[in-house]
C-alpha cells in the first residue's frame, strides 16, 4: 500500500485560503490551473489515449488508498462517476483541527476541467462541503 500524507490537505487548504484572501479569486484559479497541468499531465494524456478507464483507475486508487468512503462506475454506459460519500481530505482535516477553506472544495472542479478538456473530455462536481461529501461525473465531448 502507498504511503499517504493526509496532512498534504491541510497544508492545501491553507494555502488556497491565503492566496483567495491576499490576490483573490482569480489568482487562485490560476494557480490550481497551472498545478493541474503540471502535476496532472500524465493523467490528461492517459484519458487522451485510453479514456475513462484512465480516470477511473486514477480515483478508484487515490480514494482506496486514502480510505475514503466511494463508489465509482458508469451510468449511461458512457458517464463515469465518482461518488464521494465521505471525503478523506474534509474528514482529516476536520479530525487534526485545520482550518478548511471557504472554497476547498472548488479545487476538485478547477483541477478536474484542467484535466479533462486538453483531452477532450467534460466534468461536473456538485459539492456539499459541510457534509464532506460529493458526485463527480465525467464524460467525452460537451456539457450536459
Amino acid at each position: 500500500m502507498a504511503n499517504v500524507h493526509k496532512d498534504f490537505h491541510g497544508s492545501m487548504s491553507y494555502g488556497l485560503q491565503y492566496l483567495y484572501e491576499k490576490y483573490g479569486e482569480k489568482e487562485m484559479v490560476l494557480y490550481l490551473k497551472e498545478l493541474a497541468r503540471t502535476v496532472y499531465r500524465p493523467l490528461t494524456e492517459g484519458l487522451k489515449m485510453r479514456g475513462l478507464p484512465a480516470l477511473e483507475e486514477h480515483w478508484d486508487y487515490i480514494f482506496t488508498i486514502e480510505n475514503g468512503d466511494f463508489e465509482i462506475g458508469y451510468e449511461e454506459n458512457d458517464v463515469l462517476f465518482l461518488k464521494v460519500k465521505k471525503c478523506p481530505a474534509i474528514f482529516h482535516m476536520r479530525e487534526h483541527n485545520y482550518q478548511i477553506a471557504d472554497k476547498y472544495c472548488e479545487h476538485c472542479r478547477i483541477i478536474n476541467e484542467e484535466i479533462c478538456h486538453p483531452a477532450g473530455y467534460e466534468c461536473s462536481v456538485k459539492y456539499d462541503q459541510n457534509k464532506g461529501s460529493c458526485i463527480q461525473k465525467f464524460w467525452r465531448g460537451e456539457r450536459k
